[in-house]
């Protein structure tokens, strides 16, 4: 069975997304909860482009909406975006044990804060405020943490391998 094709990577991320909408819903550290569904995305969409993440970012942004009390495409919108956007840099950035995982892991959460803080002024302005907290602080020093450490774990588990058929 191929480790690499684009439904093991979705089935991946969703249940990530899952787990930690699940179990880890009041948090490690000050009731933040590193998010690993987008540390995985992140890294697919940087080994394998946009078309896959959106997909990826799509299904598991709609489990995580359905799983939280936030407006059904919420995530869905974020996660889609995100991947879009992290897939763009495919094979145009050198992805280092630590800097870049880093770096990838808290602009992609401030990212994801950003974008959530967008739809939320456009949709419920007196709540936009809540989105830039310590907590978004906590949550990208958790992220940028735990990056350099899922980041090598797919690599060594070879999940997510680039075939020859998809440079």
């Amino acid at each position: 069975m191929k480790l690499s094709g684009p439904v093991i990577h979705t089935v991946l991320i969703a249940s990530l997304a899952t787990v930690q909408s699940v179990l880890f819903r009041h948090g490690l550290l000050g009731g933040v909860t590193p998010d690993f569904a987008l540390i995985v995305l992140i890294f697919t969409a940087n080994q394998h482009g946009s078309l896959r993440s959106q997909t990826a970012g799509f299904v598991s942004g709609l489990i995580q909406d359905f799983l939280s009390i936030t407006p059904l495409g919420f995530h869905a919108f974020t996660r889609t975006l995100l991947g879009f956007l992290f897939g763009v840099f495919k094979g145009k950035l050198f992805i280092d044990p630590i800097l870049m995982p880093v770096l990838l892991a808290a602009t992609g959460t401030f990212l994801k804060a950003l974008f959530g803080y967008f739809l939320l002024v456009l949709f419920a302005p007196a709540h936009a405020a809540v989105v830039f907290s310590v907590q978004l602080g906590i949550e990208i020093g958790l992220n940028a943490l735990v990056a350099p450490f899922l980041f090598g774990f797919l690599k060594l588990a070879g999940i997510v391998k680039t075939t020859r058929e998809e440079l």
